[in-house]
């Protein structure tokens, strides 16, 4: 027979061990939890804006070999995700246009499946362009490449940002994702795309295409545009009560032809377009104006890759586009 005092020891372990593996419980749940969290990995979206910007790519430049090597780095990159190819079986996809009927080039386009695995759902897509000007007119630092930091290789990082985050987390649509090539000449790249006949059997499952080539503030942008946001669609309102859940307002305005997303609302592809308004958080009037002409440099030589960018603006622009992929 147990004493009592045998009796209260037992009956304290076993409380000490019952209590010992809810904490482990809750241990486990919150680090699932921290686990499943995701943010915004500015360092990363830094470090491929910088290779794709860097001077051995010489600015992306048009029907150059360049260029070819900035969509295999990109194709390389969604191949790691898993991305499955759309049309045919690469995600490089071929095209040629009449200024250089003799010159192929490359767009690359994939999609990740939703959280049923599956790839023929309906899709939500992400875009952005990787060419930009190539070698150029010299500035006065005697500079002539036309490196594109910020339009579009940073635009491409945060794309590539979102589409790691939904392969961790996938939706309930798949998402699909589309770096397009020859934007700068003219939309080159998305309007081939857009107009082949075997297009359209994903304009008809593409709910939202979002297009991200606005740059990347150096602060919270308090102020947006929504380009394609009018006339109004569910997609649109969403987004728009996102942002308003962060404190910021945006304009909806209709589609026009400043980006690749605009041959696809042709086709009747809901779109939106986000463009950074001039209202940043935390910053007066002439510290923005100020931070503008140290970091923002468009279509010129010097917009290249700076250590000093601050990289705020960038976490929170990729932090809503992923709100905009997931809410959808």
């Amino acid at each position: 027979m147990r004493s009592a005092h045998g009796v209260a020891v037992c009956t304290a372990r076993l409380e000490l061990s019952m209590l010992a593996r809810r904490l482990l419980f809750v241990i486990a749940l919150v680090s699932a939890r921290a686990v499943a969290q995701s943010f915004p990995d500015t360092v990363a979206i830094s470090a491929l804006a910088r290779t794709l910007a860097s001077d051995s790519l010489r600015g992306r430049g048009p029907w150059t070999p360049e260029n070819a090597r900035a969509a295999r780095i990109l194709a390389t990159e969604l191949q790691r995700l898993g991305a499955r190819p759309v049309f045919g079986n690469a995600l490089l996809v071929p095209f040629v246009d009449a200024q250089r009927p003799a010159d192929t080039v490359y767009n690359v386009v994939g999609v990740l499946p939703n959280r049923a695995g599956s790839v023929v759902s309906d899709l939500v897509g992400l875009t952005a362009h990787f060419d930009h000007l190539g070698v150029g007119k010299p500035d006065a630092a005697h500079d002539s490449i036309y490196n594109g930091f910020l339009d579009d290789a940073i635009g491409c990082a945060m794309v590539l940002d979102v589409a790691k985050r939904f392969v961790r987390d996938p939706g309930s649509r798949g998402l699909l994702v589309m770096f397009f090539n020859l934007e700068e000449q003219g939309l080159l790249g998305a309007t081939a795309l857009a107009s082949r006949p075997d297009a359209a059997k994903i304009t008809a499952r593409l709910r939202l295409l979002v297009g991200v080539d606005a740059g990347s503030p150096a602060g919270e942008a308090l102020e947006w545009q929504l380009m394609g946001a009018s006339p109004s669609h569910a997609a649109g309102l969403l987004a728009d009560s996102l942002a308003r859940a962060h404190g910021w307002t945006t304009t909806a305005s209709p589609p026009r032809p400043i980006s690749d997303v605009f041959p696809f609302s042709q086709a009747g592809v809901p779109i939106l377009f986000p463009i950074p308004g001039r209202v940043w958080r935390g910053y007066t009037d002439p510290q923005r104006t100020a931070a503008m002409v140290r970091f923002d440099h468009y279509h010129q030589p010097s917009d290249e890759w700076n250590h000093a960018f601050p990289l705020v603006g960038t976490w929170w622009f990729a932090e809503w586009l992923w709100e905009i992929v997931r809410a959808n």
